[in-house]
């Protein structure tokens, strides 16, 4: 028995941009005149490598032991900007890092173990599937976002505002979407309507929204988390016009870890930037999707560095260098690259078997995907 409402196709067009580019050379490619809304993702998506709303929740843990005295002046930051050691006022330091230890290392083992080790540990990542279910990334996420927002929930609105605008400017020099993109795509494009959607909290999302000129945007609350297919839902009641096929739709996502391939269900264009997990330009055959992109976009100090002549202006933190040669295929080219990876692909989105459990399915097809972009990227 089939279930052809679950068949897949390729989309009809794919571009890799290759050489590593500023986001507004990349809009200069994939905007329309005639597109109506852009949605972005926040965090590594408008911050290379920077979870702006994890950021805030140790941002609040820093505050709630030394105070503004110490949160509010320039102080170095370790473990990714989330840990603050002020070594001058060693109980304070004993208290924070006990604070800290209490409220996040159970949910820190969790994701490292179930997020970030089973991304890696193929047998491990199939044992997060049988675990967590066809979606183990919105579930294993879950616990510390759970963590953050109830800790973000303690606090007083004009504090986290404070501190949330604290945390932009101090992640400047990985700032990758600025103000100034925007408004250049505004006058390109007059009267599209930009939306930020994440899964941080409001005060993030109201000093994004501020420092971007974003129209509006998704947030996370502790009673509503705003991931995966949750986005969609949120987006669907705040606006239902983004889901007219009428409507053309740009949408922007780091999708790391993949929780926003849903996207490709939704969205006729799709791009993802400085992704470890990228777009499959295998969609479900309803889907409105008609082009995937990937590109490498560079931050603001890297954009610096390439200005000046510097060789190696790449940021340290890209584990690979970004394909030189740009990748673009039709349709047609596709289905001759990936008929085989096509059809296996189809065999298990189509297919209703009894004795195959829904993660067992979810786990060949997120397989599958990667594949197929593996042979479009790998020389």
């Amino acid at each position: 028995m089939t279930n052809q409402s679950s068949a897949m196709r390729v989309v009809d067009r794919f571009v890799d941009h290759g050489a590593p580019l500023s986001f507004r050379e990349l809009c200069a490619r994939v905007l329309e005149e005639g597109h109506d809304y852009l949605i972005l993702d926040l965090d590594k998506t408008t911050h290379l490598g920077r979870n702006l709303g994890e950021l805030l929740a140790w941002e609040l843990c820093a505050h709630d032991v030394y105070g503004e005295s110490v949160t509010g002046r320039p102080v170095g930051r370790w473990f990714g900007g989330r840990v603050l050691l002020d070594w001058s006022q060693p109980a304070k330091l004993i208290r924070y890092l006990g604070a800290g230890a209490q409220r996040w290392a159970l949910a820190g083992i969790h994701y490292l173990v179930w997020g970030r080790m089973a991304s890696r540990i193929p047998w491990l990542r199939r044992r997060a599937y049988s675990r967590f279910g066809p979606h183990p990334t919105s579930a294993v996420q879950r616990r510390p976002q759970m963590v953050a927002l109830e800790h973000l929930a303690t606090a007083d609105e004009a504090l986290l505002l404070k501190l949330a605008r604290r945390v932009w400017e101090r992640q400047a020099p990985d700032q990758v979407i600025t103000r100034e993109d925007l408004d250049w795509i505004r006058a390109r494009s007059p009267g599209i309507k930009i939306i930020v959607s994440s899964a941080s909290p409001k005060a993030m999302l109201d000093v994004a929204v501020e420092e971007l000129g974003a129209d509006w945007a998704t947030y996370s609350t502790a009673e509503r988390i705003n991931s995966g297919t949750a986005k969609i839902d949120r987006l669907r009641e705040m606006c239902p016009r983004l889901f007219d096929p009428k409507t053309n739709v740009l949408a922007i996502t780091d999708t790391s870890y993949g929780e926003d391939h849903c996207w490709t269900e939704h969205f006729a264009c799709v791009v993802d930037i400085n992704s470890p997990t990228p777009f499959s330009p295998i969609v479900p055959q309803a889907s409105p999707t008609r082009a995937v992109h990937s590109a490498t976009v560079l931050t603001r100090e890297e954009q610096r560095r390439r200005a000046t002549g510097a060789a190696g202006y790449l940021d340290a933190r890209r584990k690979e260098r970004a394909p030189m040669a740009m990748v673009e295929l039709d349709g047609e080219a596709l289905r001759s690259l990936l008929g085989d990876l096509l059809a296996e692909t189809n065999q298990f989105a189509t297919q209703v078997a009894p004795l195959r459990q829904r993660w067992e399915v979810a786990h060949a097809l997120t397989k599958l995907a990667e594949t197929s972009r593996a042979v479009l990227t790998v020389p």
